[in-house]
């Protein structure tokens, strides 16, 4: 019996000592996989299964531990809140690469942190400027809103009061200084993050006539927090190949 006890006991053991082996095998074969995430140009990894796949692995926790909340399970975004939709085009900031979005999550939108995205700040035309704001912007009147509604409806196709459009149009162009941000003809500045009044794609609202009203008069400032000193630099890296993943499902690159 101490025998068969011995021998049961060694072959425990060594079938431990194989596991912890296998383990420290896997564990050792991960550290260089994120050593070598972290190496690679961002852009390119997308290319690279197994670097994708690590990303990817690492990403699904994080984001929904931290980013589901505001952008949704789905990456589909969260309108009442101004939530981007993280999948598809087009994109709010950048143009969508990899090394886009680590910026974005690294350093936030209008987060304080000095390499946020932070030019772009939509005032509130329904009341005077605050005085402590960089917006010197005259106010509109109700009836100015009600036409530059109008005008940006028509952007978007959508049905407007031919007349109001006009007026609306004229103010676009220079009492309530909208191309500064979203352009001339209204498709947004991705290199500020000014959005496209053209499409159907609302960071705001539904789109709707009320919705517009509320985003001219009110005004819109949004915010990402800075995730440089909350998360890892591998962290963040794997989010941003997710986020990219997850917008190219067939994109062989």
């Amino acid at each position: 019996m101490p025998h068969k006890r011995n021998s049961a006991l060694i072959g425990a053991g060594a079938a431990l000592a194989v596991t912890l082996l296998v383990w420290a095998g896997m564990a050792l074969r991960d550290n260089r996989l994120e050593a070598a995430l972290m190496r690679a140009d961002p852009d390119r990894i997308p290319a690279v299964p197994p670097l994708s796949q690590l990303a990817v692995s690492l990403a699904k926790p994080a984001y929904r531990a931290h980013c589901a909340r505001c952008h949704g399970a789905d990456l589909q975004g969260n309108p009442e809140l101004g939530a981007a939709k993280l999948t598809g085009s087009p994109r709010l900031y950048g143009s969508g690469k990899v090394s886009d979005f680590e910026r974005t999550i690294a350093y936030g939108i209008r987060s304080g942190a000095p390499k946020a995205w932070n030019l772009a700040d939509m005032p509130a035309f329904g009341r005077a400027p605050d005085p402590a704001t960089v917006h010197k912007v005259p106010p509109l009147s109700p009836s100015e809103i009600d036409d530059l509604t109008d005008y940006v409806l028509s952007l978007g196709r959508k049905p407007a009061d031919p007349d109001a459009t006009l007026r609306g149009r004229a103010l676009f162009a220079d009492k309530g200084q909208c191309f500064d941000c979203h352009s001339g003809d209204g498709k947004g500045d991705s290199a500020i993050g000014a959005p496209d009044l053209t499409d159907d794609v609302w960071l705001y609202g539904d789109g709707s006539r009320d919705a517009i009203i509320q985003s001219i008069s009110r005004g819109r400032h949004g915010t990402c927090p800075a995730w440089e000193n909350r998360l890892s630099p591998a962290t963040i890296r794997a989010l941003s190949v997710y986020i990219y993943t997850r917008s190219h499902p067939r994109d062989p690159s």
